[in-house]
């Protein structure tokens, strides 16, 4: 695997970035070992509202993750918003978030956030596929241990979106305060991550209810397979 992950990558066997290729061998390891669940709470655009955010954690005292979207025109250095991890969203002008995110969890996977509006997300997730792709529009590697990334987290259309697209799990949790789209729910998104698969609830944010329920097989992606 590490020679096909050179050859893919274009890497020089004398090359610094030949660790890289190292830490994906290992994440593949971590990701097929993980025998454990994780839960993970996403949320976006509340635009200042603080209710749906302290009610949410409320619900969800003891979830492994919560991360938020952008456009929370709150202050990181609040005490609710320190429980985040948060990007900058169109409208956090003020705050100072970082504009993108990526997080290495304990169970292999690898999340990438952003709040979308960079990414054209009102016209579909290409780039945000592209983004996180290698040989995409962002360096490879730069500030990121590895180039597999198996998860995307998104916001700015306030429109409920999950979908697994080039075996990247794609979640957009609509907005918890102004919600968009047909159903018009205010809503957040909850993800469970066990040895065999991704479960996703769609939350009301109102009364914490289930309102749609998604499951994806979790696989490593076959792109990164050991090959000859």
């Amino acid at each position: 695997m590490k020679k096909w992950l050179e050859n893919l990558l274009g890497i020089s066997p004398k090359s610094k970035e030949v660790e890289l290729v190292d830490a994906t061998i290992k994440q593949k390891e971590d990701f097929l070992a993980f025998a454990g669940k994780l839960e993970i709470i996403i949320v976006s655009d509340n635009h200042e509202a603080k209710t749906g955010i302290e009610s949410v954690l409320a619900h969800h005292p003891d979830a492994d993750y919560y991360f938020h979207c952008g456009d929370s025109n709150l202050d990181p250095a609040s005490e609710m918003m320190k429980r985040f991890i948060a990007v900058k969203g169109n409208t956090d002008y003020s705050y100072d978030f970082e504009p993108q995110v990526w997080v290495d969890l304990p169970s292999g996977e690898r999340v990438f956030m952003a709040h979308g509006d960079g990414h054209g997300v009102h016209q579909g997730i290409e780039r945000l596929i592209t983004w996180v792709t290698p040989g995409g529009f962002s360096p490879i590697f730069s500030d990121r241990k590895t180039p597999v990334t198996k998860i995307i987290f998104y916001g700015h259309t306030h429109v409920v979106h999950v979908t697994m697209e080039q075996e990247i799990l794609v979640i957009n949790p609509g907005s918890i305060a102004l919600p968009r789209g047909e159903s018009r729910i205010r809503s957040y998104a909850r993800l469970e991550i066990t040895p065999e698969c991704y479960d996703i609830q769609i939350i009301n944010a109102m009364d914490h209810t289930i309102v749609e329920e998604f499951q994806f097989p979790r696989e490593w992606p076959q792109l990164h397979q050991d090959q000859e």
